[in-house]
């Protein structure tokens, strides 16, 4: 009879290239599985830091990290590294978020204030200030799907956080559709089902989302913003191309 296996030969083993050449959602999958109860303890993690509110920006930073590394198949400690990240991004993290919190809180209440019929505008003029609303807010919804990633992987001001964040906002329509079509459903799902989903909430809503994000956002990223940080030698400074 033939050996189909033969376990006195050393095989190849798995190279880094085998993972690089696996179809992307295969790998998805392959590592959403394989990191399924990590994402689970990573998504109540994520909302413990998020209690004092002022930290949610770094949290989501680390939450980001974290997931980056789930997605390309790398080592990483979804305690550890949380909380490192939480620190190392503390302050572009606060900026950030706080930037992201006023930038709602004005769209929303100028959303309503040009909408409302107490409001005496033309319609032409109403219309006008209605879509550039709904503009901004795409961009800042959008656009943090990719900031959050890029301020953990480049060395980026938050100028060109922003910057890049709105144009890849802007270009990668197909990318945006598919994150927002998971979030709706991980919404609806939520909602529809309440309180029998709040353990979906609990455990899984943001560390899914935003996993999902980084296994499409990321290979986007090394190839137009910057090396990422790993790669970057202590010699060289990344190369910014947006």
């Amino acid at each position: 009879m033939s050996r189909i296996f033969d376990y006195n030969k050393e095989g190849r083993g798995v190279t880094l290239a085998d993972v690089e050449n696996e179809s992307p959602i295969k790998r998805f999958f392959s590592e959403f599985f394989h990191r399924f109860w990590q994402l689970v303890l990573l998504n109540v993690l994520y909302l413990i830091a998020c209690v004092p509110i002022i930290t949610i920006g770094p949290a989501t930073a680390a939450l980001n990290y974290v997931c980056r590394n789930f997605t390309q198949g790398k080592p990483v400690s979804f305690f550890t590294d949380f909380v490192e990240k939480c620190k190392e991004h503390f302050k572009q993290g606060l900026v950030v978020g706080l930037i992201q919190v006023i930038a709602a809180v004005l769209c929303v209440s100028s959303f309503l204030m040009w909408t409302s019929a107490s409001w005496n505008v033309g319609e032409t003029i109403r219309t006008v200030a209605v879509i550039v609303i709904f503009l901004v807010g795409y961009l800042m919804f959008f656009g943090s799907f990719y900031l959050y990633p890029m301020m953990v992987s480049f060395d980026l001001t938050v100028k060109q956080l922003f910057r890049n964040s709105f144009i890849l906002a802007m270009t990668q329509l197909w990318r945006n559709l598919v994150i927002l079509a998971v979030a709706a459903v991980l919404l609806v799902l939520t909602f529809l089902l309440w309180p029998v989903s709040f353990p979906v909430f609990l455990f899984l809503f943001f560390s899914v989302l935003i996993f999902t994000a980084n296994a499409l956002i990321f290979p986007v990223l090394k190839r137009y913003v910057a090396l990422p940080e790993e790669e970057t030698s202590s010699d060289s400074d990344p190369e910014e191309v947006l």
